[in-house]
Parts: C-alpha cells; sequence; structure tokens
C-alpha cells in the first residue's frame, strides 16, 4: 500500500503539471523514485541477452544472477507493485511517452485525478493511433500485460514495451489506457471508477478530438469487455475503430462481447461483487448490444486465445457466441498470450489499416468450418 500510494499521488502531481513540468524533469524523478523502491526491496532490472532496449529481468541488488526469491505474499505484493511503478516510469523514461491527466478538464482542480500515456503531439498526429488496454488487476497494470511475467520472466514478455516499439518504428501513435486506477487516496477518480468508463472518458478526453486517420486497439483479458463497451456507448469508437486484437479476451459465463453477465451465487465473491460493481457503474455492458454494434464487432475483432497450436492457427469460428473468431495466440498461459502473438497480432491490425478485418475474418471462419474446429 505504501509503495503503490506514493506512485499515485507522484502520477497525481505529475498529472498536475503535465502541461508545464519539462519532460527531462518527469524522467528524471520517475528513474530516481522506480530504482530507490526496488533496491530497498533488494532488487533491480538488467538488461536481457536479446540486447533489446524492452529485454529487462528483474534480478536481485546483491546478486544479479538470481532472480526473484519468493519471501511470502506480502513481500510478493511489494515487489509487484515496485515492479509496476518501474514499468509506468519506464513509459516515461524508456519509451518516450507523455502521462496526460484524466479526467482532462479538472488537472489541478483538487479532484481526484489519474494519469493516460500517450505519444507527444499524438493529437495532431494523422498517423493511425495503437491503444493498448490491459486486463484486471493485481496481473494488469498501465504498460503491464501481466504482472507475474514482469517479476518472473522479463519485461519484453509481460509489459507493454515491445508493442509501443513496434507501434512507434511504424510511424504510429500509441495511447496507453490506465483502467484500473479508479482511485487516488480513497477518493474516485471521476469518470474513471471503472474500466469501462475509464476508456468511455479516455477518448472522449483524448481520441475523439484526436485527426488519428485510423484507431487500432490490442485489448488483453478482461479490457476487452471494457472496449466492446465501448462500442456501445460511442458512435464515434464505432466508426473509427478499424481492428480490435483481443488477447486471450475474459469475459465471466455465459456472458459474451455483447452483453456481460454478472455471475451468480456460484461464483466467488470477489468476481461477483467486481462485476456487480461495474454493472451499476456501466450498466450497458449487462445490457444487449444493438445489431450495429454486433456486426461491427464481428467485422474488426479478432481474438488471440491461449492455445497450444501455433500462433495464428485458427481455433474457433465464434467461441462465445458473440460473433469474434478465435485464432491460436501461439501459449497455453493466459498472462503469456500478448507477447507470444505480437507477430500475428500486428498482421491483423495491418489488415484492419487496409479495411480488410471483415474480409479476413470472413475468410477465416470459413477456415474454421472447413476444418471442423
Amino acid at each position: 500500500q505504501g509503495v503503490f500510494g506514493m506512485l499515485k499521488q507522484l502520477f497525481q502531481a505529475i498529472a498536475r503539471r503535465a502541461h508545464t513540468a519539462a519532460p527531462l524533469t518527469r524522467r528524471a524523478a520517475l528513474a530516481m523514485y522506480q530504482a530507490r523502491e526496488l533496491r530497498r526491496l533488494g532488487y533491480q532490472f538488467v538488461p536481457g541477452p536479446s540486447g533489446l532496449p524492452s529485454d529487462l529481468l528483474l534480478r536481485q541488488a546483491a546478486d544479479a544472477q538470481q532472480g526473484f526469491q519468493w519471501k511470502g505474499q506480502e513481500d510478493y505484493d511489494a515487489v509487484g507493485d515496485a515492479v509496476v511503478a518501474y514499468v509506468q516510469g519506464q513509459l516515461v523514461a524508456l519509451c518516450g511517452l507523455e502521462p496526460l491527466p484524466l479526467p482532462a478538464q479538472n488537472a489541478g482542480e483538487g479532484g481526484a485525478t489519474t494519469v493516460v500515456y500517450a505519444t507527444s503531439s499524438f493529437r495532431e498526429q494523422t498517423a493511425p493511433l495503437l491503444v493498448l488496454i490491459c486486463g484486471a488487476p493485481p496481473g494488469g497494470s498501465a504498460g503491464v500485460w501481466g504482472r507475474k511475467l514482469c517479476i518472473n520472466a522479463s519485461l519484453h514478455e509481460g509489459a507493454m514495451f515491445d508493442y509501443i516499439f513496434r507501434a512507434k518504428q511504424l510511424g504510429w501513435s500509441v495511447l496507453v489506457a490506465n483502467p484500473n486506477s479508479n482511485e487516488i487516496a480513497g477518493l474516485p477518480v471521476s469518470g474513471s471508477e471503472c474500466s469501462h468508463l475509464h476508456l468511455q472518458t479516455m477518448w472522449n478526453a483524448y481520441v475523439a478530438p484526436a485527426a488519428a486517420s485510423s484507431v487500432l486497439v490490442v485489448a488483453h483479458s478482461y479490457g476487452a469487455c471494457a472496449i466492446a463497451h465501448l462500442l456501445k456507448c460511442e458512435a464515434n469508437a464505432l466508426e473509427r475503430i478499424q481492428a480490435i486484437a483481443f488477447t486471450d479476451g475474459w469475459v465471466n459465463p455465459p456472458g459474451n462481447l455483447l452483453r456481460e453477465v454478472v455471475p451468480g451465487v456460484a461464483a466467488s465473491q470477489g468476481s461477483a461483487s467486481f462485476l456487480a460493481e461495474v454493472a451499476q457503474l456501466a450498466p450497458l455492458a449487462c445490457q444487449p448490444a444493438s445489431e450495429t454494434v454486433a456486426r461491427r464487432l464481428a467485422e474488426v475483432g479478432r481474438d488471440f486465445v491461449s492455445s497450444q497450436l501455433p500462433a495464428g492457427t485458427p481455433v474457433a469460428a465464434d467461441r462465445r457466441g458473440d460473433g469474434v473468431p478465435c485464432v491460436s495466440a501461439g501459449h497455453q498461459e493466459h498472462p503469456s498470450t500478448t507477447h507470444a502473438a505480437t507477430e500475428v497480432v500486428f498482421a491483423f491490425l495491418q489488415e484492419g489499416l487496409k479495411g480488410r478485418t471483415a474480409t479476413s475474418n470472413d475468410e477465416l471462419r470459413e477456415r474454421c468450418r472447413s476444418a471442423g474446429c
């Protein structure tokens, strides 16, 4: 709580000064903070064997050959919070993104404020805009696909760095959502009380007015439900999003992306209360989607699901009944699907820029039916 609380306060201060603080000053402050917290817990990040800037490994400060050592759940959570702090600091220091306040209109006016991260001047750029959306906590955070991977594998696998670098190399702008930052110091963040509302607020504040020629989305796990809700709420999103790559999108059964369902008494208490709160805050999530939304989702959405099959192999024409075809992500573990599917995800996003996702998905469904999958 201490580390995470300090991080939230730091980002709130950054958000309030986003338009006046020098970028190098922000980067230096973040770098100092993250390094201090990790070292206090006995860890540091070191370059990985590939030499890629995104390939960073968590190692013990006293012995760079040793990785994370289990010392109980409390220590693991503290290390996890510090790792998330490090990753979010590196979104600025390493990836060159800028923290932007959300909600934008009351930054510096005393209200609780979180941040999202974006390439500089993305609002004026006509290049495609890639929106990255994590899954639910504690595994997912802004900049983090899987906290466990960041701790036990590498940031190349568990963080969003590789996706950001690839997008920038293609000349795209990038916007990283922060859907799980719903309160600051016990105060709710207006418009971000849940992941669904966060995306809607972020869209209206930063994406709708942006000049991007196309909007592309990668949404991991429960981020799938949040982006599906956005399609229900914002006609502008329905028109402008050209491709949505779900990576092992998660929906509580028997719901699907067209309509979430709050679990019954048989479900875990945590899952039930979490989804009940979402249903109260974002009631459209649990209402049937219109035919227009259903058709568009089937045209631009594809789910890269956990599977032992090679990445891109057809898995199902419509696994959940929401019209979204599924292919293998190339990995059986849920947190690893986004990294494992990187190449095939970017190939699908390129199809979106060509206006071919609907045709490509139809071809995929036909292959699934022919193969009996």
